[in-house]
């Protein structure tokens, strides 16, 4: 079982298929910025942060010719906000080649003179490109509480916007939703989905904030760390293949660096920095950062769509 006993480490390994390394989602970070500045964020993102450089598209393109090699099948901009990203278009359009693509995107004005552009991307190409909206309450104030007065209502027209360009949106929430109520996760999604009555979109509740970033400023009193052992990967019903790490890697630019990491929720720091190529990073993944309890082991958390 989980404990704080001194035991050998829990681990994923990479997925092999056939001898061969199966790498199913690539995770970039645009970087850190974005133009807001959220109470609930694991990255601290803001306008002024840069802890998490702005990446380019020549430095991505070597990780994605890369990720072909390993049959990549889904690729993730996440930040900060990517619509603030100098290339992001350049990048998407690029990606949409090989694999299918996903912004995760707070739907706020950046975004707004892209629309266009996404649509006939996305009618030129044979992959899916999709979004996933940052909108963490049902309620327009408890989300204006975290994201800012007026979000709300921008991120529900540029949704529509978006939905009707041809896109189905995935409507994402944190556990904020939680706060203060009883309510199911079934119920909140219903709330959701009320609130785009008449428009097609799919709502995905993440189950656990972050201890991370400015959160830790907005929660009473953090948890314990716990630790995964090699005891508790083999208790009935654990598997590695419901970790992220099992068959994704992220790639974020620190200190100049295009390094790879585990995962997106896992970043700036060395200690688990895994290489500074995909093939390099396919090895054990030990389970030893504290969201790898609290997020991926208790909770059942899920970086991808």
């Amino acid at each position: 079982m989980a404990n704080k006993e001194k035991s050998k480490p829990g681990f994923v390994d990479f997925k092999i298929r056939s001898n061969k390394a199966k790498l199913d989602d690539l995770w970039f970070f645009t970087g850190s910025k974005c133009n807001l500045s959220c109470t609930h964020c694991y990255i601290a993102s803001s306008p002024t942060n840069d802890t998490i450089e702005q990446i380019m598209f020549d430095e991505i393109k070597p990780f994605v010719e890369e990720a072909k090699l390993f049959d990549v099948k889904n690729i993730y901009f996440t930040g900060g906000e990517p619509f603030i990203n100098r290339d992001i278009m350049l990048m998407i359009r690029y990606c949409l080649k090989y694999a299918n693509v996903t912004l995760l995107t707070n739907t706020t004005e950046p975004i707004v003179r892209f629309i266009n552009e996404l649509r006939e991307l996305s009618a030129q190409n044979k992959h899916k490109l999709r979004f996933r909206v940052s909108l963490d309450h049902y309620d327009k104030d408890k989300h204006d509480i975290i994201r800012g007065k007026g979000n709300f209502d921008i991120t529900e027209k540029n949704s529509i916007a978006l939905i009707k360009a041809g896109f189905k949106p995935i409507i994402t929430a944190t556990a904020v939703v939680y706060e203060d109520n009883n309510l199911s996760e079934e119920e909140v999604e219903k709330r959701f989905k009320d609130l785009f009555r008449g428009y097609d979109i799919s709502v995905k509740i993440l189950p656990y904030n972050l201890e991370m970033g400015t959160n830790l400023k907005r929660i009473k009193e953090p948890t314990k760390k716990i630790s995964i052992s090699e005891s508790c990967m083999k208790l009935p019903g654990v598997k590695q293949d419901n970790f992220q790490c099992y068959n994704g890697r992220t790639v974020e630019k620190i200190n100049g660096k295009m390094v790879v990491y585990s995962c997106p929720i896992i970043y700036n720091n060395k200690a688990f920095e895994l290489a500074g190529n995909l093939k390099d990073s396919f090895n054990k993944v030990y389970l030893t950062h504290k969201a790898c309890f609290d997020f991926c082991y208790k909770n059942g958390g899920k970086c991808t769509n």
